[in-house]
């Protein structure tokens, strides 16, 4: 099954990206066994990081770096559109909240691109506790396209990249992201294939690709 539905909207000012990781995270999570707020942490991150990349292009290689309090780091990479992540074990003991493995001196690198065609990382603070304001901080940060990350209500393995285009109108792209943010709800328990239409009065679909 697909999982990614890349979108332009019809007025051509931004495009959009959804994801459902729940498959990737069942695999890559499958050894956890920490609190249920770590795991919903590092489902946030999944599928954060499966948005950016799947707004980029699927080709190129990304990995994104996690160093945080308490000693702890995580380290996802998508390579050929396959999803791997890496943690430290004392998240399977850590039994505080999500806010304390931040702190002043919290930071996140994402790397892209190889060898061959030269590699580009940027590095941030990581000083919030939120997975969606992390992402969308990064993007404003460093030299990606400011991007709005929106999770489907409560559902972590699910989310939506919104990436406003050069020159769009503010205004209407502040309409678009209000309704996006609006639909998060109902992106939470619909089904899968019945996504895209959900969106079809805002964009039309580009493509629909598997990351796994």
């Amino acid at each position: 099954m697909n999982n990614i539905i890349k979108m332009l909207s019809s007025n051509k000012d931004f495009r959009m990206v959804i994801a459902d990781t729940h498959q990737i995270s069942e695999k890559a999570l499958s050894e956890f066994t920490g609190t249920h707020c770590i795991r919903k942490f590092l489902e946030q991150i999944i599928t954060n990081c499966t948005l950016l990349s799947a707004i980029n292009d699927f080709n190129a290689k990304i990995s994104f770096s996690f160093r945080l309090s308490q000693g702890v780091s995580i380290f996802c990479q998508i390579t050929d559109s396959k999803f791997s992540i890496e943690y430290k074990d004392i998240l399977n003991e850590f039994d505080g909240a999500v806010a304390d493995l931040f702190d002043n001196k919290s930071v996140v690198s994402i790397t892209t691109g190889n060898w061959e065609t030269g590699l580009h990382t940027g590095t941030v603070e990581a000083y919030m506790d939120s997975a969606v304001m992390l992402f969308s901080h990064f993007t404003v940060q460093s030299e990606q396209l400011p991007s709005h990350f929106i999770m489907a209500g409560d559902n972590s393995s699910r989310g939506l990249l919104m990436q406003p285009l050069p020159f769009a109108d503010d205004k209407l792209i502040s309409k678009s992201a209000y309704e996006l943010i609006y639909l998060s709800k109902e992106l939470e328990q619909t089904n899968w294939d019945n996504v895209a239409n959900m969106y079809s009065h805002l964009a039309n679909v580009i493509s629909e690709n598997k990351i796994e």
